[in-house]
């Protein structure tokens, strides 16, 4: 699997953020697909992590998570998010609020079985967000799985898989001289994205 996957896409926001990060990639950003994303638990209070986009479409952003991870439980309790690309290569910064449901679990399966095997031993091992008593005793136990489980094809615990991120506010910032930045906004409205230009 690529970086990322990208499905056929027709709706022109999805496109100019499809281009932004290839020409991130072109200037030699590290983790062009990588963005920053905020969610919320019950109260309102907010937290935000860099999480990597997988896969790109009309419907939206995909990535994948542990469930029961502090992310997930927000996402279960408030299903809105935001996040955000930024690119110093390029100057360039996309945010995106959209609200998030659980991928079918066949694609998290086809995704799962895509990775490393390191990474699916981590997603087994590890649940993302807990405590842990010492790091060393996190890679012993991976070690003793991998012995374990050598050469067996490993299924994809319940508790991970893909989130959906459904758009429906895009904006696209560009650098100026002078601090007269350059914002565009894309907004879904009736299923037609709007779009209009913003005040820096």
């Amino acid at each position: 699997m690529s970086f990322y996957d990208c499905l056929k896409l027709t709706e022109e926001p999805l496109i100019e953020l499809k281009n932004w990060i290839d020409e991130a990639n072109t200037n030699g950003a590290p983790l062009p697909h990588a963005m920053n994303l905020a969610t919320v638990d019950k109260t309102g209070r907010p937290s935000a992590r860099m999480v990597l986009m997988k896969s790109l479409s009309d419907e939206g952003l995909v990535f994948f998570t542990d469930y029961s991870s502090q992310k997930g439980r927000h996402l279960a309790e408030n299903s809105f998010s935001s996040c955000t690309f930024w690119w110093p290569s390029t100057d360039k910064q996309i945010r995106i609020d959209g609200e998030c449901s659980k991928v079918p679990d066949l694609d998290s399966d086809r995704y799962f079985e895509s990775r490393p095997l390191g990474s699916q031993i981590s997603a087994i091992i590890s649940r993302q967000s807990s405590e842990i008593q010492t790091y060393e005793e996190l890679v012993q136990d991976s070690k003793k799985f991998k012995e374990k489980n050598n050469e067996v094809k490993l299924n994809r615990p319940e508790r991970w898989g893909g989130y959906l991120l459904r758009p429906f506010r895009i904006e696209f910032w560009e650098n100026q001289s002078n601090r007269l930045h350059k914002r565009k906004l894309y907004q879904l409205d009736s299923h037609k994205w709007k779009k209009s230009l913003l005040s820096p």
